[in-house]
């Protein structure tokens, strides 16, 4: 038996080792291809982050470089008794000029518009409203300002934003502003060139987090606030990186490539959808899982059926075994299993010196009841007193037993006899209680009349016999006394 036993388990061991090596090399395998379509997709977003951050650097270096050219022009001196037209060349003649590019005004302190690029009398408008202004009027270090998004007052209202640089007196005060708009068309356009998936997204936003422009366009996304998490925080301050997560209201998760448009406040974001991106590689999977599954499953069945055949043995020998100890009316021990037992409690109460106590229950006018009411309610009546018996025997080591017929036996290991007295009439109790028709006994229910018998095993009395002998007297006791009623062996 035993070396069948080291045979099943190698056998278990082996085709264990089967399905999970498989399950193992599956596992391997998509993790690595997961990951060279996750790099390859990171390399790709960083890429197209950094050639749209150079290019629209390049945009904006070349219209910042003419804007350090009025304020260096607006510095010469004379320069206000200069005629208009003069004046007008001087200031714009090297100025950008180009399909997306605004008008550059020059404001005075208060924000009046007091030389425009486009003509040389300059609109009656005033812009201290607009954010670039207010900017470098309040900070004198402010350096090169991108705006908000806005509309156009010189234009009808085309979107736009502002690259703007303060002008500053030569005693160190706030002279004004020069300001340059860029067409949020130029952003639209260039993106349109670039080939992105449905869900993915690319945006331009300030470090501050406020959204210059996002594609797919949407209006509503205007000077909208990013809703920044701590996480994605450290990559604007950083301004560059790569960042998973969800920070669009349609609830996408995405693949962020951050770069920073040098010389600028300004942060690019390329938006990748995981989901777009692991879809070839969900594809692989979903042909190799399967597989990997079918033959992991076809190992682990081989593995079940041959365990539950197994088991199936073992269960029939444990019930064979168990039914040679148990009593197959009322579920209790047998009268073998209480003589082992019995044999078993005494040597260990004769080595630890401590009491054993033996009730011996027999039923009253049994032989009366199966006679009146059948063999049948006789067998009833006996599981019903079984079960009276299990519920009072509760301690671990307590054993009721069937003994013979209508007679049933309690052992009640490390119990005194005034302990073992209580628990036989708590007992007796119970089962008058339960008010069985018993028309052929005193009272007219069934009862029962017990015995008990106590001991401190020593080395003079050492016959466990002694104390059955000594409860089943006491059980005639008990009936002799009119029965229903309990009896105590002479201690």
């Amino acid at each position: 038996m035993k070396s069948r036993g080291i045979v099943h388990r190698t056998l278990y061991a082996l085709a264990g080792l089967v399905a999970i090596g498989i399950c193992t090399a599956s596992v391997a395998l998509l993790w690595m291809d997961r990951r060279v379509t996750w790099e390859s997709a990171y390399v790709s977003a960083r890429n197209l982050a950094g050639v749209l951050a150079a290019d629209i650097g390049r945009t904006l270096h070349v219209y910042d470089l003419s804007l350090q050219g009025v304020v260096e022009r607006l510095r010469e001196p004379g320069i206000a008794r200069v005629e208009p037209e003069t004046l007008h060349r001087f200031l714009f003649d090297r100025s950008a000029t180009a399909e997306y590019l605004g008008a550059i005004v020059v404001l005075d302190k208060d924000g009046n518009v007091v030389y425009d690029s486009t003509s040389i009398v300059p609109p009656k408008l005033n812009f201290s409203d607009r954010d670039y202004f207010q900017v470098h009027r309040e900070a004198h270090n402010a350096g090169l300002f991108v705006s908000r998004p806005y509309h156009s007052r010189l234009r009808g209202g085309d979107e736009s934003i502002a690259i703007s640089r303060r002008i500053t007196l030569p005693d160190g005060s706030f002279g004004g502003v020069v300001a340059g708009s860029l067409r949020m068309a130029y952003f639209r356009d260039r993106f349109a060139d670039v080939s992105i998936g449905v869900h993915d997204a690319i945006t331009v936003f300030r470090n501050d987090g406020i959204v210059l422009l996002r594609d797919p366009y949407s209006s509503a996304d205007m000077n909208r606030e990013f809703d920044v998490p701590l996480d994605f925080q450290q990559y604007l301050i950083g301004r560059e990186g790569s960042f998973v997560g969800i920070l669009s209201h349609d609830g996408v998760n995405r693949l962020y490539a951050f770069d920073a448009i040098e010389g600028t406040p300004l942060v690019i974001d390329v938006a990748l959808a995981v989901d777009d991106l692991l879809q070839p590689w969900m594809r692989r999977a979903a042909l190799i899982v399967p597989v990997t599954l079918a033959l992991f499953m076809s190992v682990m069945a081989q593995i079940i059926l041959f365990r539950r055949e197994m088991r199936w043995r073992r269960a029939f020998e444990e019930h064979l075994a168990n039914q040679a100890h148990t009593d197959g009316l009322t579920g209790l021990a047998n009268r073998r299993t209480f003589d082992e037992v019995l044999n078993r409690e005494w040597e260990a109460a004769r080595r630890d010196r401590t009491p054993l106590s033996l009730l011996f229950l027999d039923a009253d006018h049994f032989k009366l009841y199966n006679d009146r009411y059948g063999h049948q309610e006789g067998d009833e009546l006996l599981k019903m007193l079984a079960l009276a018996l299990k519920n009072k025997a509760r301690r671990p080591r307590d054993l009721a037993a069937r003994y013979g017929g209508e007679e049933f036996v309690v052992l009640l290991p490390n119990t005194s006899r005034q302990r073992a007295i209580a628990v036989a009439e708590t007992i007796r109790r119970a089962i008058a209680e339960l008010r069985v028709p018993h028309e052929g006994n005193e009272g007219g229910i069934v009862t029962v009349s017990i015995g008990v018998a106590t001991a401190i095993p020593n080395g003079d009395s050492d016959a466990a016999a002694t104390l059955v002998e000594a409860a089943d007297a006491a059980v005639y006791e008990a009936k002799e006394s009119g029965r229903n009623r309990v009896a105590a062996a002479a201690a």
